[in-house]
């Protein structure tokens, strides 16, 4: 039983990620006692997903196993389950960092006036090697206007309300689910907060959509700037959004803090650097 306060509901979808799933679930497992409930939504995987989930239903709020018409597809099934105040989904290849749970829960519970919170993200191999880091200003509807939409969708958290408010996520859509939910989120309002700490491992692999999908990724894109034409900044503007990042990066301590995380963490294994105590201290926040 999470404790009283914000409660927030989790989603993993996945299919045919046998190879990383594990390690997902379990990344949201060892924080259980901060989730509401956690759904594990397999589109009908053949390579032994169920069995791995079969492991831990025990632990799990619901799951299923079975054809289903996309990512976007069960993420929307699980949330319309969901009874929590935040939605949050982590995909099947991704993995939440310790402490971020209660972290968030405590951001919304501290400002019931936001909508959204974000945070820092590592990004790792498929052998869980730390590639890169990313420290960025948390969005908004003021930087998205000028072409600055930077979250990753495994460090975003949002309330039910606005979710549902929007519409939920576009199922028409297979790789650019996430930002045309943030933009319907801003159009919509939305104030987004940021924590100054890392709450999420995205993973790179040869298998992601970004590898294997280029070509969809234009094209949605590309529909993305007509749907949004508001948020379609021109070079001037994309200048300027430019500027004021790295004005942000620099006077808010970010890009030094960035550079230290460079040299301590590059190269190594995720799990031997995010410990609570990790995640809580030096790495996790502003210096």
């Amino acid at each position: 039983m999470a404790p009283v306060g914000v409660s927030i509901s989790i989603v993993t979808p996945s299919y045919n990620q046998g190879r990383f799933l594990e390690q997902t679930i379990r990344s949201v497992l060892a924080q259980r006692d901060q989730a509401h409930e956690y759904f594990v939504l397999d589109g009908g995987s053949n390579d032994g997903s169920h069995e791995i989930i079969e492991r831990y239903t025990d632990r799990l709020d619901w799951w299923v196993s079975e054809p289903d018409k996309g990512q976007c597809h069960a993420i929307n099934r699980g949330f319309a389950r969901a009874t929590g105040d935040v939605l949050y989904w982590v995909n099947s290849d991704d993995l939440l960092l310790p402490g971020t749970l209660a972290a968030v829960r405590d951001a919304f519970d501290r400002d019931p006036g936001l909508g959204v919170v974000t945070g820092y993200t590592v990004v790792v191999d498929a052998e869980n090697q730390i590639i890169d880091l990313r420290r960025r200003m948390p969005d908004s509807p003021r930087m998205a206007r000028l072409g600055y939409l930077r979250s990753k969708q495994p460090s975003v958290f949002f309330r039910r309300s606005l979710f549902e408010a929007v519409g939920g996520l576009d199922e028409s859509l297979e790789c650019v689910l996430d930002t045309d939910l943030w933009l319907k989120m801003m159009r919509a309002g939305a104030r987004w907060g940021g924590l100054p700490r890392y709450l999420s491992a995205e993973r790179r692999h040869g298998e992601m959509k970004g590898v294997v999908l280029t070509e969809r990724y234009g094209r949605e894109r590309a529909l993305l700037r007509e749907r949004y034409p508001e948020f379609a900044a021109g070079p001037l503007k994309r200048q300027l959004g430019r500027v004021l990042y790295y004005a942000d990066q620099i006077t808010t301590g970010r890009s030094l803090a960035w550079r230290r995380d460079q040299r301590r963490m590059l190269g190594r294994d995720l799990a031997g650097v995010f410990s609570e105590r990790c995640c809580s201290g030096g790495a996790g926040k502003e210096p």
